[in-house]
């Protein structure tokens, strides 16, 4: 079976790559989803290129970001498919300027697991937020919750970064937009030139909200990410897990949505709404019932 591959283009008015063949795609939630988003070149485009590679079985979506000056590696999954994933990035990377870096979004191994491998092919330091930089270094099976993988998380130095943070692609600039709310140090990564911001498990997908009940997690700074990014007006959202949202109206419709499930979640004092299944440990987004609708 081939690997699933994607391209999320820089233009904010193209059709919705989940849509083009008037298909929405399954639900995400369990341990046996796999997403697939069709393969586009915008080869015209510009220098500046946007590719999300989705994640196999656990691992959430890796993006390669490369402008004219250098490349950028955001996120890499758990380490179980990390030659794998070797493989599946090569040819993104091909004629494209060197990774400077291993960019990830979060301590959780299902996130940044492989992040060690793919620095070490690709010659790349790893970055992280600071508050996660001594939990990775120490191993640490907890709050990255690789116990509840069965697996070791791997021990790695990472540099830290802290919000407002900037990482240029030549073209363009990446700025860290420090997140908390799933993890304490989670981060989303800004690209003001193309109103563009990649946000990983802050917004599993557009119809499945994250999870705050995890170890570091909180609700209501959850609730003010939401918010911060929603003030910030993007016209494209690189989701964890699924499809790219695309164009301002449908981002902020997703935001709001978003944001009216944590308030309500603060309201109850953490407990689901009612009908909600009880997500996996493994799983890091809810899944609503009945499922949301932004028709």
């Amino acid at each position: 079976m081939p690997q699933p591959r994607g391209i999320v283009p820089w233009p904010a008015d193209l059709l919705p790559l989940f849509n083009r063949r008037g298909i929405l795609p399954p639900p995400i939630g369990g341990v046996e989803t796999v997403m697939v988003m069709g393969r586009r070149h915008f080869d015209e485009v510009g220098h500046m290129r946007l590719e999300r590679l989705p994640g196999i079985h656990h691992d959430s979506a890796c993006i390669v970001l490369s402008g004219t000056q250098s490349s950028f590696i955001i996120d890499s999954g758990t380490s179980w498919y990390q030659t794998n994933l070797v493989e599946r990035l090569r040819p993104h990377l091909a004629g494209r300027p060197k990774v400077e870096a291993i960019l990830l979004t979060h301590r959780h191994y299902d996130t940044c697991g492989a992040a060690p491998h793919l620095a070490e092919v690709f010659e790349a330091e790893i970055r992280i937020h600071k508050d996660a930089v001594a939990p990775i270094a120490g191993g640490d099976l907890f709050t990255t919750w690789a116990s509840r993988y069965d697996s070791d998380m791997p021990v790695f130095d990472a540099t830290g970064f802290s919000d407002g943070d900037q990482f240029a692609l030549g073209d363009a600039t990446i700025e860290v937009v420090h997140t908390p709310g799933h993890t304490m140090d989670a981060c989303s990564f800004w690209i003001a030139e193309k109103s563009a911001i990649i946000c990983g498990d802050l917004i599993p997908s557009s119809h499945h909200p994250s999870r705050a009940d995890m170890p570091t997690g909180n609700l209501l700074q959850m609730k003010i990410s939401l918010e911060k990014v929603m003030g910030m007006k993007p016209e494209l959202i690189v989701c964890g897990r699924g499809d790219a949202i695309i164009g301002a109206e449908r981002c902020t419709n997703v935001l709001q949505r978003h944001i009216e499930s944590v308030n309500q979640r603060i309201d109850a004092e953490g407990t689901l709404p009612k009908g909600w299944p009880k997500p996996a440990e493994t799983c890091h987004w809810l899944t609503p019932e009945p499922v949301w609708s932004y028709e």
